[in-house]
């Protein structure tokens, strides 16, 4: 058989390819196009005083025999006559035709053409030439930094009316370069500079010298260089306001404050995109992704904000619109009276930048969920400040917000012994269980320091049930005991409690938080693939450590261990099992308090609490310890409030009640989401159980949050003295 295929394109069948088949003829056809409205693009001219070379590009014929296509450029000397024409020939997708003998100083229009089979056209925009005997040079960038350069050219028989400057691309190809951002010189004059700034750190920037003529634009040649490298510093780039993430000080391409930084694109890693094609951006959510813009350029320390970061932001701080160093914008003032200043940047779509000093448009990870040719953004100025959708292509300046910290790593802290937490006493002495899924790619950074991890966002805290990893809860798998002279001792027990030592050597890289041991680490009996070698540490306290063994599956797990120094500590006080799933947080006396109901016998946590009430036996003190998560605030909250215990044992012999005796029992000041400890002290009274055993946040925090179905709280821990 021969089977024929035709290839349509829009209603012309355009090619006839023949391939051996059987012993019949079988015939198809594709309707789907070749080329497209966008395939063509009319590129740049270069000029003389008495010749012109047309540039232009194509995509879309890789697949297609050279003999299927003729291409080149229509020309003429009016934009509504081309009627003249000049063939070229492709490489790599470019092409170009040389016109000589041509009057000096005479404008000239040009149009790029790619035709198919002699019947289907398609054509570039139509652009205007020039020519001239003036001369373009880009001189070398000076005064290079992270965030800007000097760019510059000199200039040689030019007229007076025009204008000139430099176009600028982080690609290195010449019509790239071309059609980079417009970045217009104030000054005319032979040898002009300006400083370009909001660049990228460690980016590799391509750019030239233009002339503008009217009618056509002279370039010099491209050169490049290279930003330095910026350490985003946890400690100082970032402001805490108080609120649910920290805000950069400074705009993304921003040396300071004040600077207006770069202008982007949605999923523009480059802030040179010139496009309106919406194609060009990304379509879907770039928030912790690859293409996100905050998180390639500050070392993966930080992200764009969401919309509902930014909402926040403007509805719990003061604002205040004022000038910083001469620049517009607003201040906003957190709740803890910390302060950031957000610029009226502007926005740009392609080389046009618009509103430069009278509003602001900050870019957010969101594409609109109903159109994604659309971004959700946030725009302001001095009469609104508003969530607002806009094109993809419009670029807008991009401020960071982060979670991330910056722990120190003592290794001091690993010398000692270390216990798996599987607790046969029946609690935990420091995390939920002995073992955490995570990515393989998790470190330190994404552990202790909380930094985003956009390749694998995995966190699975697996608790005590999870017996399939390979353990039993309950069970002593012995010690590891890692001494100052890189020597670890592992003494392992055996399920049936059969013990063996095995003595190995290790080394730590303290930059990287990585551990290198030649013996399996202490890990019950768990079938994880790699548990020695090179083993991430994620996380080291006194009391606690992370290690992470991999299974080559894209998954690692890490072991979690308690100290010997967190086993005496612990030895001193009785620490009592919660089941957080029963424990209850709400308004339960309708008086615009938050209460955290552990057991309460005049309540519904009587017949189903989240611990034993009889359990509560104690002669000298008990501390609790909580996490409170998903508050925000409403507009003009107040920032802090009082938190204490309500208490009274099984025979009201031991009484506690914060609230009655405010404000001196309130030992603790809540401010938002965190981590807290109450605590009550009998004063020699034995307690012989618990009637009521509640958390009070008073003050009406309650009515001062903005949404309390969000309200979570854990209990960390309940100790008895």
């Amino acid at each position: 058989m021969k089977k024929i295929i035709y290839s349509g394109i829009v209603s012309f069948v355009i090619g006839l390819l023949l391939a051996s088949c059987t012993d019949k003829n079988d015939y198809e056809i594709s309707t789907t196009p070749v080329l497209n409205d966008q395939s063509v693009v009319t590129g740049s001219s270069d000029v003389t005083a008495t010749t012109a070379t047309l540039h232009g590009t194509v995509t879309g014929l890789d697949k297609m025999a050279s003999s299927s296509y003729v291409m080149g450029f229509f020309y003429g000397s009016t934009q509504e006559n081309l009627s003249e024409s000049v063939t070229a020939t492709i490489e790599n997708g470019s092409f170009s035709s040389t016109l000589t003998e041509l009057d000096n100083n005479s404008t000239l229009y040009y149009q790029a053409f790619v035709c198919l089979q002699g019947k289907v056209y398609y054509k570039g925009q139509v652009k205007s030439l020039i020519t001239t005997d003036a001369k373009v040079t880009t001189k070398p960038a000076a005064t290079v930094d992270y965030a800007s350069a000097v760019l510059g050219g000199t200039l040689t028989g030019y007229p007076s009316d025009v204008t000139c400057g430099i176009v600028i691309s982080t690609s290195a190809d010449v019509e790239a370069v071309r059609s980079g951002v417009i970045v217009k010189s104030e000054t005319l004059s032979d040898d002009f500079a300006f400083v370009r700034a909001g660049l990228l750190p460690n980016t590799q920037y391509y750019y030239a010298a233009y002339l503008n003529l009217g009618n056509g634009v002279v370039y010099g040649e491209v050169q490049n260089f290279t930003t330095a490298a910026y350490n985003f510093d946890l400690d100082n780039d970032l402001v805490d306001l108080g609120l649910s993430v920290k805000w950069a000080r400074f705009n993304v391409g921003a040396k300071k404050e004040s600077d207006l930084g770069g202008l982007f694109g949605f999923g523009d890693l480059t802030g040179c995109s010139t496009s309106i094609n919406p194609a060009d951006y990304a379509s879907t959510d770039t928030y912790r992704t690859a293409s996100d813009l905050a998180f390639q350029a500050f070392q993966g320390r930080a992200t764009l904000p969401s919309a509902a970061d930014f909402e926040e932001l403007f509805s719990l701080c003061k604002k205040e619109w004022t000038q910083q160093d001469g620049v517009n914008g607003y201040k906003l003032t957190g709740p803890n009276g910390n302060s950031i200043f957000l610029p009226a940047a502007g926005s740009r779509i392609g080389s046009d930048v618009t509103g430069e000093g009278a509003e602001g448009y900050y870019l957010t990870g969101t594409v609109n969920p109903t159109n994604s040719q659309f971004a959700i953004s946030y725009q302001f100025n001095t009469a609104i400040n508003t969530k607002t959708t806009t094109a993809v292509y419009q670029a807008m300046a991009v401020r960071a917000v982060s979670t991330a910290k910056n722990v120190p790593f003592d290794i001091s802290l690993l010398y000692g012994k270390w216990y798996l937490d599987n607790c046969p006493s029946g609690a935990q002495h420091v995390f939920s269980g002995p073992f955490t899924q995570w990515g393989e790619t998790d470190t330190w950074a994404t552990v202790s320091n909380e930094q985003p991890n956009i390749e694998q966002q995995i966190h699975w805290e697996m608790g005590t049930t999870n017996g399939w990893i390979g353990y039993t809860y309950g069970v002593d798998y012995g010690y590891m005991e890692f001494l100052e002279d890189g020597t670890v001792n592992v003494h392992r027990l055996a399920d049936d409690g059969t013990a063996t030592d095995e003595t190995g050597k290790y080394t730590v890289d303290e930059v990287n938080k990585v551990i290198d041991i030649n013996i399996n680490v202490l890990c019950a009996n768990t079938w994880v693939a790699v548990k020695s070698g090179k083993l991430n540490i994620l996380s080291l306290t006194e009391d606690g450590l992370q290690i992470a063994i991999r299974n080559n599956d894209g998954y690692a797990y890490s072991l979690n261990y308690y100290s010997q120094r967190k086993a005496d500590a612990d030895a001193k006080f009785t620490l009592l099992p919660v089941d957080n799933s029963k424990v209850l947080v709400g308004d339960f006396e309708g008086k615009g308090n938050l209460r955290i109901e552990i057991f309460n016998a005049y309540g519904s946590t009587n017949a189903d609490p989240g611990i034993v009430p009889t359990d509560l036996m104690f002669s000298s003190k008990m501390e609790v310890t909580f996490t409170l998560s998903g508050i925000t605030f409403k507009d003009g909250a107040a920032g802090t409030y009082n938190g204490g215990l309500e208490f009274a044992s099984g025979d009201w012999g031991v009484q506690y009640w914060a609230a009655a005796d405010s404000p001196t029992p309130f030992d603790t000041k809540i401010e938002g989401n965190g981590t807290y400890t109450v605590y009550m002290d009998t004063n020699g009274a034995t307690s012989n159980g618990a009637t009521v055993f509640c958390i009070d946040i008073m003050q009406n925090i309650w009515n001062d949050i903005a949404d309390t179905s969000t309200v979570g709280v854990t209990i960390d821990s309940i100790k008895l003295y």
